[in-house]
């Protein structure tokens, strides 16, 4: 992804913040939180883990995570500082002192060899400048027995699919987002995943990366393929 463009995505997951989670929510049909939960509970978290939030944007999967074992400790990564500021609202007010916070890129993070024992990226791998490095960085820092969830907007490796899955995120998606936004969202942020929409392999291409460097690659596909939760474990 070029820089100008990753910028502009960025820029506009900040200007959806104030709905961020209830836009979603309509344009997903309700998958958005379920698949967050389903990926959730592949992880099988148990008490003591460090938890890599990549993409932590305002919060909402490090809350699902938290809702599911309450003494994990995540870390939250994300290039955008309002965003960071977001998810430290979020949590501030429940006073949770288990979630840190880290500005930093996919491609490069700020963490030690082997140190993390699960990662999750909820509806942000795919804004990636560099996926393939972002692959060898997350791989880098995940421990032994470790498990790395990607649950995000997939593109069907069957071309009829494909095609319904293009004509919605392309046209009824930005549409359903302007209707269901209030006047206080400018513009129509949900917008830009159209781009980014553009520039994601298949799901079939996003596996075979992910079996290139890790143990055991499964995935779930949701709405015809649409949607994704992909799971790559290291033995």
């Amino acid at each position: 992804m070029k820089s100008d463009l990753w910028r502009a995505v960025i820029q506009a997951i900040e200007n959806a913040i104030p709905e961020y989670d209830v836009v979603n929510e309509k344009i997903s049909f309700g998958q958005a939180m379920k698949t967050r939960r389903y990926a959730a509970d592949q992880l099988r978290l148990t008490d003591g883990q460090l938890v890599l939030d990549a993409g932590i944007g305002p919060g909402t999967m490090s809350q699902t995570l938290l809702s599911r074992n309450s003494k994990i400790t995540i870390v939250g990564l994300d290039a955008s500082t309002k965003l960071l500021q977001a998810a430290h609202e979020r949590f501030k007010s429940s006073q949770n002192s288990q979630v840190g916070y880290i500005r930093a890129a996919f491609e490069a993070v700020p963490l030690k060899t082997g140190s993390v024992d699960r990662i999750v990226s909820a509806y942000a791998f795919r804004d990636a400048r560099d996926r393939h490095t972002a692959i060898e960085e997350f791989r880098r820092v995940l421990g032994q027995y470790g498990c790395f969830a990607i649950v995000d907007l997939g593109k069907p490796d069957k071309a009829v699919r494909r095609a319904f899955v293009t004509i919605y995120v392309r046209y009824l998606m930005p549409f359903i987002a302007q209707l269901s936004k209030s006047n206080r969202i400018r513009g129509n942020p949900w917008s830009m995943i159209v781009p980014t929409y553009r520039l994601l392999s298949t799901n079939g291409n996003l596996t075979h990366a992910l079996r290139s460097r890790f143990d055991k690659v499964t995935i779930r596909e949701f709405l015809l393929g649409g949607v994704i939760v992909v799971l790559a474990q290291v033995d």
